[in-house]
């Protein structure tokens, strides 16, 4: 026999939700496949069982919040058996079904797999805390212990973010084709479906509450952190990225890859931090730590929050280079497919809020960072130069920085040759 623990997925994690059980007790399970998707403060995964068996009682159900190393259920090899229920719970169950004992949790698994089952299209499973109708639980299965399902007879798998599109657009999830992992059906395929209606232009206004995410509760836990404990300063400059637009364009055209500005910004931001390595570098109570290594997080907007991706080794890499890894882990992100490692160990953080056409706007720094970079939208403007009016594309940059670490000066000192890499954008390329 073996046990199906809550892991942990980090060294913030203290505990996980369950959000859906694929198999139900006493199903046979083989090695290796997926037994249920849980969620944790950044990600959604699938936990594997580690052998072949038969899944055993669920000591969790759907929407039920598991501390690290909670038993969730078992896997029962050949000729083991699971321990019999509580006896106080049994006359529970008989008193109120007037079945045998047996009978009634199994009755109760299907028909609250049934249940859950219609609020899957919640936002990361929240809904399945909802309160089902109640039914009639004496009544027999229809089809033995099966919940019949619309044409396949099996639930399809689907990203968080594939569930609250399809809530959205009115697209039912059985009548779209996954093109993920396992036939995982992701948001790409739910917007290619063309299925459903979409929805009114003026949505009805309602009062209600939205229970906190695991996701949600850690990044409140962690703007308390930054804002209160780190005395933050402020610095912005206005960058001339004319230059750097036209080789971005010449890039796209020659290479025939697709490359955005902030790919352009994480690699210049990363080189300059190898001029200045107090800016690389995160506070200690005992020390202050100048990191031999340059990894850049990236903030991503997620349904839930931001997270923050990270490109390891950022001034070792390409723009292009850049470019691919910082879009497969932003999907990722989204889908709260990250592993720990893509999403912790940053040294400086980028937040760019450019395509939003927020012109300038400070962010909170992520710590243990020092610092953090918040990109303002690339646009046309009028400025002086050589005392001429003339139109130039320019971006407004400012830096959150820790004033227990960086200096007034030595922030100023960095953003100067940051400013020599944006404007003179052949040094990113060459």
């Amino acid at each position: 026999m073996s046990e199906i623990i809550m892991p942990k997925m980090g060294d913030a994690m203290t505990e996980g939700k369950v959000v859906r059980w694929y198999k139900k007790a006493g199903d046979a399970v083989k090695k290796g496949e997926p037994v249920l998707e849980i969620e944790t403060d950044k990600v959604n995964l699938d936990l594997e069982a580690e052998q072949d068996g038969t899944l055993g009682d669920l000591a969790a159900q759907e929407g039920q919040v598991v501390p690290v190393g909670g038993v969730l259920s078992n896997i029962l090899g050949a000729g083991e058996k699971a321990a019999p229920p509580k006896q106080k719970e049994d006359k529970k169950e008989t008193k109120e079904t007037k079945e045998p004992p047996k009978e009634e949790p199994q009755q109760r698994r299907t028909t609250d797999k049934k249940d859950s089952y219609k609020h899957t299209t919640g936002e990361y499973g929240e809904a399945m805390e909802m309160k089902a109708p109640r039914v009639d639980r004496t009544a027999a299965p229809k089809q033995g212990n099966v919940v019949a399902m619309p044409q396949s007879g099996v639930r399809r798998r689907s990203s968080p973010l594939a569930r609250k599109m399809a809530q959205e657009m009115g697209v039912d999830l059985q009548n779209v084709q996954g093109s993920g992992p396992r036939g995982r059906i992701v948001a790409a395929d739910v917007k290619n479906s063309g299925g459903g209606q979409a929805p009114s232009p003026v949505p009805q206004l309602e009062t209600k509450q939205i229970p906190l995410s695991a996701m949600r509760r850690t990044i409140a836990k962690r703007l308390a952190e930054s804002s209160g404990p780190i005395p933050h300063f402020y610095l912005t400059v206005d960058f001339d990225v004319m230059n750097l637009l036209s080789v971005r364009q010449q890039m796209m055209d020659i290479e025939g890859v697709k490359l955005s500005v902030n790919d352009f910004i994480v690699r210049a931001a990363a080189l300059a931090l190898r001029h200045h390595p107090m800016v690389n570098a995160s506070w200690g109570d005992d020390a202050i730590t100048q990191h031999g290594e340059i990894h850049i997080g990236i903030a991503v907007a997620t349904p839930e929050g931001l997270i923050t991706p990270v490109i390891r080794n950022a001034d070792q890499k390409s723009v292009a280079e850049i470019a691919r890894e910082v879009r497969a882990l932003a999907e990722k992100a989204k889908n709260r497919k990250l592993m720990p490692n893509e999403y912790q160990g940053s040294t400086f953080t980028i937040s760019n809020l450019g395509a939003w056409g927020i012109e300038e706007f400070t962010a909170i720094i992520n710590p243990p960072n020092s610092a953090i970079l918040a990109i303002g939208a690339a646009e046309a403007r009028p400025v002086v130069v050589e005392r001429q009016i003339t139109v130039r594309d320019r971006m407004k940059v400012t830096m959150s920085c820790d004033h227990r670490v960086i200096d007034g000066a030595s922030g100023a000192d960095y953003l100067k040759t940051l400013r020599q890499y944006v404007e003179q954008p052949l040094r990113l390329v060459v």
